[in-house]
């Protein structure tokens, strides 16, 4: 089960809003009002953040799960090839074992061209999100009648799961970065109103649930994976 943190990240919303509020209020001089002003936006560009980095981590699940499965699939594809090599099988055997491995290649050919995030094809071009780009093109055909073809398809996965298992450990630093930002932001603004205080503890209680949250996604491959083989059948 993929956690969802959109409730904890729309909590955090709104204390923004809650802190940026007090602090209007608060303010009495033209200096003060640049400050919140600069607080403000800059806390609208951290959640703004915060929710593209938490959809890159959600895009990176579902091709990893995806891969898995396939990576399965490759396993089984490998076993048969081997198998068919076998001299004491007949004709009838050995047609019987191409035809399972040309079932599984193209039950993988179609799980990689249909496999979508929010409408977009996962597995047809690179990802970007800042300064952070992934290739996740899998355009290769596999030869089932050539072992070494398999091999390498099976390695171009194992490289692939490998680069996104990176991106999704940067991208979680990266939102863990940017809600410690807002925190050392508000926190250094001195002489909070009581209700600002409570309201400040909440954030950062709501923070700590963020992160464990991510954590708990970047951990949730294989369970994603076995869903999604369950579905795919």
């Amino acid at each position: 089960m993929t956690i969802n943190t959109n409730n904890i990240l729309n909590n955090l919303q709104l204390n923004f809003i809650k802190i940026s509020a007090q602090e209007k209020v608060d303010n009495t001089n033209p200096a003060d009002e640049i400050l919140h002003d600069n607080l403000q936006s800059d806390m609208l560009q951290s959640q703004q953040e915060i929710l593209n980095f938490n959809d890159a981590i959600g895009y990176m699940q579902v091709a990893d799960g995806v891969l898995s499965n396939i990576s399965s699939q490759t396993d089984e594809l490998n076993t048969l090839s081997v198998a068919s090599n076998n001299a004491v099988l007949n004709s009838d055997q050995k047609s019987m074992i191409n035809s399972q491995m040309q079932n599984i290649s193209n039950n993988i050919s179609k799980t990689i061209n249909e496999t979508t995030f929010n409408g977009k094809n996962v597995f047809n071009s690179d990802f970007q999100i800042g300064d952070m780009k992934i290739n996740l093109s899998l355009n290769e055909k596999i030869d089932i009648s050539n072992q070494d073809s398999i091999s390498d398809f099976q390695k171009h996965i194992n490289s692939m799961r490998g680069d996104i298992s990176s991106f999704m450990n940067s991208a979680s630093s990266n939102v863990n970065n940017l809600t410690q930002k807002v925190v050392n932001e508000a926190n250094s603004k001195s002489n909070f109103e009581p209700d600002l205080a409570k309201t400040m503890m909440d954030f950062n209680q709501q923070k700590q649930q963020l992160n464990v949250a991510l954590i708990t996604q970047a951990h949730n491959t294989d369970i994603l994976a076995n869903s999604i083989k369950e579905l795919l059948g």
